[in-house]
């Protein structure tokens, strides 16, 4: 053997003991603060008190779901076609309190059936306040007239691509100015 030879393995030989020297064989235990309320011979609930999970469980039928796509699409369509009828209807409401300046934020539910046609509106939140032209707040309004037209609105809304279930949908939306 030559001279590099021997150095390359001595240098081998030293690594891997001081490789596997250096480790220390881990030993299971337990967390002291956790296991030592379980150890003992009066105690021994150690096995009764884990909980594991049961993955060959049988779940009830959870029914049909609808597809994200579809969910995004109705939202979409809402923003860029039917929030036009919540504008005419806060404008409307605008002529009753005689100002050119108002903002409202409401939530909406109304129920959406197979063939994308939508019933049952209803009004869950509805908060009408008005304004000055720089947006400064002047005040709460009452927002009954508002909410009827938002409701009968919503009733007439359609939907296409129609969901694959009936389904009850809630919508949050604002219109108005200065948010």
């Amino acid at each position: 053997m030559n001279r590099d030879h021997i150095k390359s393995v001595a240098v081998a030989v030293l690594g891997l003991s001081l490789g596997l020297g250096g480790c220390k064989k881990q030993t299971d235990t337990d967390n002291p603060d956790v296991a030592a309320g379980f150890r003992g011979a009066d105690n021994n609930d150690y096995e009764s008190d884990i909980v594991t999970a049961d993955r060959s469980r049988d779940y009830d039928d959870q029914g049909q779901g609808i597809s994200p796509e579809v969910l995004r699409n109705i939202d979409d369509t809402i923003l860029t076609v039917y929030l036009k009828d919540i504008e005419r209807c806060l404008e409307d409401e605008m002529d009753v309190a005689e100002t050119r300046f108002m903002r409202a934020v409401f939530l909406v539910e109304f129920h959406v059936d197979t063939a994308g046609r939508t019933s049952q509106g209803k009004v869950l939140e509805i908060d009408a306040r008005k304004q000055d032209a720089k947006g400064t707040d002047k005040g709460a309004h009452d927002p009954s007239n508002m909410k009827s037209c938002i409701e009968t609105s919503v009733t007439e809304w359609e939907f296409d691509p129609p969901p694959e279930v009936e389904f009850v949908h809630t919508y949050r939306g604002q219109v108005g100015e200065a948010f």
